[in-house]
């Protein structure tokens, strides 16, 4: 499976639900969608067909479309510094080797809610069809770079991909100095975003406290503070009616495993985290 689509499962429910529950205002925000959790640019200009084809200065009336080159489009994001654009060229060659292996792109249909037309698929090939083991390589240290920086769903990702996009070395090398540092960094970079409410971290590290792991031994007050969190902004941004999945009738075996002080422990980390998201004005977790 494209290693973008195991970060998006991990946190999978909460992506879903607030790409659901959020007001389409927010979403269809072209600066919004790019600082939002899991892709740093908008599906608009992050994936459409018009994309692909476009180039930045305003088009002359009646001229076929110019064909942009991932080369060009990549020496673009990098010369803005920003980020967010670190993060959309990650995105970019992610789609890519997805492509390659598929010959679609799941993320793009979940988010059209359709398969893709052959006139997108071919924009996809053209896009691609130049892509250099460098550019390969070099979209780790594209992530690494939006995750280290904050931006909303790249810490998620950086976790999916693994130690220097190898999953197997949390397996094979353990003790690695270099593996054990990019453990550490990892859950740094996932729990600062989560304190700071963004949703797809939030969720990610519930799921990661909840057993022992690769990269981190099972801490259920950590889990369930986590939970707790999840909760209460889901109880703000449910529609009416709508059952929210992270209350206590299916994770009540999870709360039986806290002492009384810890589960209040628990609750505060959630308060705030809830908080948070509400200063904020809410952000919405994707993938």
């Amino acid at each position: 499976m494209n290693v973008k689509l195991t970060g998006i499962a991990i946190a999978a429910l909460a992506a879903a639900l607030a790409l659901a529950c959020w007001p389409a205002a927010d979403t269809a925000n072209p600066d919004g969608a790019a600082a939002a959790a899991a892709g740093a640019a908008s599906a608009s200009q992050g994936r459409s067909l018009a994309a692909y084809f476009s180039i930045d200065a305003a088009p002359v009336p009646g001229a076929p479309p110019v064909a942009v080159t991932l080369a060009q489009r990549l020496e673009r994001l990098a010369a803005s510094g920003k980020p967010e654009d670190a993060y959309a060229a990650y995105q970019l060659l992610d789609d890519c080797i997805a492509f390659g292996q598929e010959g679609r792109l799941p993320a793009l249909e979940f988010e059209l809610g359709r398969e893709m037309t052959a006139e997108e698929k071919a924009a996809q090939q053209q896009l691609c069809a130049g892509m250099t083991q460098r550019q390969r390589d070099e979209r780790l240290a594209y992530l690494a770079t939006a995750a280290r920086a904050g931006v909303p769903g790249a810490a998620t990702l950086f976790l999916s991909e693994g130690p220097f996009g190898d999953r197997s070395a949390l397996r094979n090398r353990p003790d690695d100095p270099l593996v054990q540092e990019w453990k550490r960094q990892a859950i740094a970079q996932l729990t600062a975003q989560a304190d700071e409410a963004e949703l797809s971290s939030v969720s990610t590290l519930m799921m990661a406290y909840l057993r022992d792991g690769e990269v981190v031994r099972k801490d259920a007050p950590q889990a369930y503070g986590y939970l707790l969190a999840l909760r209460m902004v889901y109880d703000d941004i449910l529609a009416p009616g709508t059952t929210n999945p992270y209350q206590d009738e299916y994770w009540h075996w999870l709360q039986n495993e806290l002492t009384p002080e810890q589960q209040a422990a628990a609750a505060l980390k959630a308060q705030a985290i809830a908080a948070k998201f509400r200063q904020h004005g809410g952000r919405p977790a994707q993938g």
